[in-house]
């Protein structure tokens, strides 16, 4: 760090640029008279011998080219004197008759330059091997007072200069005005009028220009060395996001342009207060936004003179630099600068505030300007500890006076999620030389859900990426992952603020032991303290054997500090989910972190203590949705290779076979819900495949009852229990055998078993109709073995079968409508459903007109359902078919009424349930596209294909043939449509790019 004693080189030549801005020539008609210099825009400083007795409205001066009137204001003194030399001061104030408005003038010195004082003089002169008066340059060395005026050497000081600046390069302000040479033929210098004059001369002219020449001016900021000083507390001035930032830097390095929020304006009037408020904490939970706001803050003081950065820990919290480092702020605040301090992560930090609150309380200069910002996760705990810091030091009641706090809300008032959501993806795109993706509309929808700003601009980021390079990335890639490691160095300086340097949790093994605690919260979410606590010391003792204990409760409330939950003492889990899903690969990764796994494991699957069942089945489930999905079965950031992976699958399988019970119906159930189930079917179906009865039995009810990548784990399930032997030949047990095969049947023809499915399904239809003749309370049953008979026939090309099976099927629903009251509801949606596919089997074979009346019947018959009790998924099939009916019939514009009709009610749903629609989307749009294309209507059609495609590429699309080639043959009428038509040539190259994107999945 450097002591600004001097000025460095560049910062000197800039003043000396200035300095020569300011000079004017002094004219008198035609003839040169000397030099003079601006001191405000209108108004500049001579020697009086210069202007003395020329004849008036005669004077003119030459400022920046330009020739200018000006007026003698004053004389000091009015006349020269009996002496050969004007007398003391020989100073004149003229006034230009326009002021200079693109200069402010010289910024004078409070008094002469000392002894030895290096000076730079600039002027004009007739001395320089151009002809004629040209701008001159003069350096020399102050010898000290001579008489009242200040003697300088060295240099010879020839006729023109004259009333010229001086500038002392030591303080980088002009500290007198050029008399006269001693010798004009010699290096004997000559005599400066020092500054003190000016004020005896022009009173008020001093005054008022200190007052232009404050922080934030030019001329202010190089003499006093702001940006040196800047550098110095703060590091160098950070620059903008550039395209070279890796993904995972984009989010960490504030990428995104600032969104302007009102608390930045709050803490903008905070800084300007007169009062001597000095702390303010503004606190939110992680991924709100108090960092980029701190960050934009700091920018804006800066260009309005301020010196303002985050207190760097490598500096301020090292005991061997923390006193320079203090020196140079109070130096900074001594020269006049107002400063801002930011602390982030407080909670960790308390040593180094109180270090710069008792050092600024002992030798803080008068009249500074200081702020200090704290960025914390919680208010009281933080105020409550930096209270007992202070009170060591006995500065409690002056550094806490007008202390402050603010909450910083999660989200923007300012900008909907949406709108924000849209300028991120433009912008990450740029960054990321892939202007040409294009962001899918329902990620502007989707952004809504996230909890924090952090999650909304990763939901952006995580989208560019997806379309870029498909749906699997490196870990590297990860927006987050730099995020991540941020988190984990707070985590670490917190606890050694906490608990000391020496700890058991100190040095490497302590640190990897520290980050495996870290994470224990976010597997083990909604614990109280004392659970969370326990679990703590659980997780040490049993995955740590043989290292020391750790004081859980000290962890307990450092994790509270750093990520409290609005409810009691919880702790939140980490946010965005997917930092999580990075810590759990880092953590096993790494064997000092995780101990030994199996028992990590163990002890955070462990739920017995809690007191309620419902809170033991949502504990599990919780814990295994954060591990399955950083074992790669999410679709945005899936990290499908990773050295925790294999460790992961090791230690679960072992953990699964201790506690089968409880851990495999909740994997099943975790299972159902993510796009990307394979790992966690390769853990659990060796278990399944030898298991007793009792468990499938438990498993059974999780079962996903749509088509999934859980459909072969599920035709497993259900084959072993229907080769269970009958436990008797009621009614009852027959009853459950037949919707066994029935759903058994679906999920064969899904897991590619085509002919294994008809004969489960001709199994049920068989069933069904012997139960059937024993009791007329099983015809639904026999009516939905039927319908499912006919579809499972009509998808193996047995149009002819399928259409007599869907036609008997047909007919009793109609039988029932009106059989059961109790019922009705449940027989329209599933005569709407049989309807759909008789029309389809109709078509199939050629009974167009049948098609459509059987269509138009299941859609009205869908209606007559409320809403509320309506099977959305059977209604969209109904649309989709109607719209396809009325296309072979003729009757285009209805038909696209109805798939029109289908988009619509599939965005509502997505609103409400996006996870379970988002992979429909695509398709029904496509329809839609398709049938416009149809009806020649190009423009709307190439819209909806547009979307289809930018939809489907953020999809799971490497493990589905059938989605690629969906995507493919959309892709090519894309290209064709942007090729033929104009308006849609701009896209061109998106087509061809996200096509190149696919050819490498399907690769």
């Amino acid at each position: 760090m450097t002591t600004h004693k001097g000025l460095d080189g560049e910062a000197l030549e800039r003043l000396r640029v200035l300095t020569e801005q300011n000079v004017v020539g002094i004219w008198a008609g035609e003839a040169f008279c000397g030099t003079g210099f601006l001191v405000t825009p209108d108004t500049a400083l001579t020697c009086a011998h210069v202007v003395a007795g020329r004849e008036e409205g005669s004077l003119t001066a030459t400022v920046g080219g330009h020739t200018v009137a000006i007026e003698v204001i004053s004389l000091m003194p009015e006349t020269k004197g009996a002496g050969s030399t004007y007398g003391f001061p020989d100073l004149a104030e003229v006034r230009l008759s326009e002021p200079a408005h693109d200069l402010h003038g010289v910024w004078l010195a409070s008094a002469g330059p000392t002894q030895a004082a290096s000076v730079s003089i600039h002027g004009f002169s007739g001395h320089t091997l151009e002809p004629g008066v040209q701008p001159d340059t003069l350096h020399l060395t102050v010898a000290g007072r001579s008489g009242r005026f200040v003697r300088l050497q060295w240099d010879q000081v020839v006729q023109g200069f004259s009333g010229g600046p001086v500038l002392d390069t030591t303080t980088g302000r002009v500290c007198g005005v050029l008399k006269a040479s001693r010798h004009e033929k010699g290096m004997s210098g000559g005599w400066l009028i020092p500054v003190d004059a000016v004020e005896e001369c022009s009173p008020g002219l001093l005054e008022r220009n200190h007052a232009a020449h404050r922080p934030g001016t030019v001329w202010f900021d190089l003499a006093r060395n702001r940006r040196g000083r800047q550098a110095d507390l703060f590091g160098p001035e950070p620059g903008g996001p550039s395209s070279g930032n890796t993904p995972a830097q984009m989010l960490a390095r504030g990428a995104m342009p600032f969104v302007d929020r009102p608390e930045l304006s709050e803490l903008q009037n905070w800084c300007y207060e007169l009062d001597d408020q000095l702390l303010r904490l503004l606190y939110a939970p992680g991924g709100s936004g108090k960092t980029r706001l701190s960050a934009e803050l700091c920018h804006r003081l800066r260009h309005m003179g301020w010196i303002a950065g985050f207190a760097d820990r490598e500096s301020l919290g090292n005991p061997l630099r923390r006193p320079q480092w203090l020196e140079g702020l109070t130096a900074a605040l001594g020269a006049g600068f107002p400063c801002l301090v930011v602390f982030d992560y407080a909670q960790a930090r308390l040593g180094d505030i109180s270090a710069l609150m008792t050092h600024v309380h002992r030798h803080r200069p008068d009249g500074i300007t200081l702020r200090v910002l704290l960025l914390a996760r919680s208010e009281e705990p933080l105020w409550h500890a930096l209270k007992e810091e202070f009170e060591t030091h006995y500065i409690e009641d002056w550094a806490l006076r007008g202390a402050s706090s603010q909450r910083l809300p999660n989200t923007l008032s300012a900008k909907d999620p949406g709108t924000l959501v849209i300028e991120a993806f433009g912008e990450f795109a740029r960054l990321l030389e892939c202007p040409w993706v294009l962001m899918p509309p329902s990620l502007a929808r989707r952004a809504g859900q996230q909890d924090s700003i952090l999650g909304m601009l990763a939901a952006a980021l995580d989208a560019v990426l997806t379309l870029r390079q498909g749906e699997e990335w490196r870990e590297s890639d990860d927006p987050l992952a730099r995020i991540c490691r941020h988190e984990i160095t707070g985590w670490y300086t917190l606890l050694e603020d906490r608990l000391g340097a020496g700890g058991v949790l100190a040095g490497r093994t302590g640190r990897m032991m520290a980050e495996g605690l870290l994470l224990v919260p976010t597997l083990a979410q909604r614990r109280d303290g004392g659970d969370l606590t326990a679990l703590l010391t659980s997780v040490r003792r049993t995955a740590f054997p043989g290292q020391p204990p750790v004081n859980a409760p000290a962890v307990h409330s450092c994790l509270r500090a750093l990520y409290p939950a609005t409810d009691g003492d919880h702790v939140a889990p980490l946010e965005p989910d997917r930092l999580g899903e990075i810590l759990v690969r880092r953590v096993l990764a790494e064997p000092e972190s995780s101990g030994d796994v199996v028992a990590y494991l163990g002890a955070v699957l462990d739920v017995s203590a809690l007191r309620n069942k419902q809170a033991r089945t949502r504990a599990v489930l919780e814990t295994l949705d954060v591990l399955a999905r950083a074992r790669g079965c999410t679709a945005v950031g899936r990290v499908a290779d990773h050295p925790a992976h294999t460790v992961l699958d090791r230690a679960l399988a072992q953990v699964v076979r201790d506690n089968p019970r409880v851990l495999v119906p909740a994997l099943v159930t975790v299972g159902a819900r993510v796009p990307h189930a394979e790992p966690l079917v390769d853990l659990i179906q060796p278990v399944l495949e030898t298991c007793e009865t009792d468990l499938l039995c438990l498993v059974e009810p999780c079962l996903p009852g749509y088509p999934s990548s859980l459909s072969a784990l599920s035709a497993l399930v259900l084959q072993r229990l229907l080769q269970m032997p009958d436990a008797g030949s009621d009614h009852t047990s027959r009853h459950i055998r037949l919707r066994r095969l029935r759903r058994y049947s679906l999920r064969l023809e899904e897991s590619g078993h085509r002919e294994d499915a008809v004969r489960a399904a001709d199994e049920a239809v068989l069933l069904s109709r012997d139960l059937v003749r024993r009791s007329a309370q099983y015809r639904s049953d026999y009516a939905a073995a039927l319908h499912n008979l006919s579809l499972l026939r009509h998808r193996s090309g047995e149009t002819e079968s399928a259409l007599g099976l869907s036609v008997e099927a047909v007919s009793l629903y109609r039988e029932l409508i009106g059989s059961n009251p109790d019922m009705r509801h449940r027989t329209l949606m599933d005569m709407a459903g049989a309807l759909s596919t008789l029309a389809l089997l109709r078509l199939g074979d050629t009974q167009v007109n049948g098609a459509a009346r059987d269509a138009a019947e299941g859609v009205m018959r869908c209606e007559q359902v409320p809403e509320g009790a309506r099977e959305d998924e059977v209604y969209l099939t109904c649309l989709e078919t109607l719209a396809e009916c009325r296309h072979r019939i003729g009757k285009t514009e209805e038909a696209l009424t109805s798939s029109m009709q289908a988009v619509e009610r599939l965005e509502e749903l997505l609103r409400l349930r996006p996870g379970r629609y988002l992979a429909r989307l695509p398709e029904t749009l496509q329809r839609h596209g398709f049938g416009l294309i149809r009806a020649g209507r190009f423009s709307e059609a190439y819209q909806a294909l547009s979307r289809a495609a930018t939809e489907r590429a953020a999809l799971s699309l490497r493990t589905s043939p059938r989605l690629r080639e969906q995507q493919a043959m959309v892709l090519q009428v894309l290209l064709q449509l942007s090729d033929e038509f104009d308006e849609f040539t701009h896209e061109h190259s998106s087509w061809v790019q996200m096509k190149t994107v696919l050819d490498g999945c399907m690769s």
